[in-house]
């Protein structure tokens, strides 16, 4: 769980430096002719749809962060005034754990809309020139957003977890 613990400690650099290494080694085997670049046509599409996958997983954990703030109003426990006869969810919303989870759902949303929004500025502003290159953002767009979506699939089955308790 400590290698968990640190990657939740900043997990946007370490997606991006995951990301960062994915896209070298394949630029590596691009070099050394192993693997090729496919054609711009296809990375557009692929742009397109990881845009469109970034906007729509920012959506769905926008939901999960406004319901969990929603419980937390209708919360009366406080780190202060909780007792065993609490649930678990109102431990949890009244423990710092609440305001990491927040935090981390927060962050998540910031780097979905943020990979979407360069892939359509991508989109709309490159020239025909360096079209090719956009198979280079695909591979880290699609390691940040993979990334991002495990990352709150774990806090989802935390929460789950909390739930059979």
């Amino acid at each position: 769980m400590k290698i968990l613990d640190k990657y939740f400690n900043n997990p946007v650099m370490i997606d991006i430096i995951i990301g960062a290494i994915i896209t070298a080694f394949i630029f590596i085997l691009i070099q050394e002719d192993v693997f090729s670049i496919p054609k711009s046509q296809r990375s557009i599409s692929m742009i397109s749809d990881l845009s469109n996958i970034g906007f729509t997983s920012a959506g769905f954990i926008l939901t999960l962060l406004t319901v969990l703030i929603t419980f937390k109003s209708g919360s009366s426990v406080t780190k202060y005034n909780y007792n065993n006869e609490n649930s678990v969810f109102e431990l949890f919303f009244a423990s710092n754990l609440y305001f990491v989870t927040v935090k981390i759902l927060k962050n998540a949303i910031k780097s979905l809309i943020v990979i979407s929004v360069i892939g359509y500025a991508l989109k709309i502003g490159l020239s025909q020139d360096l079209l090719k290159y956009t198979f280079y953002f695909n591979v880290i767009g699609l390691t940040i957003v993979s990334l991002t979506l495990y990352r709150c699939l774990l806090i989802l089955s935390q929460i789950m977890k909390m739930q059979e308790k």
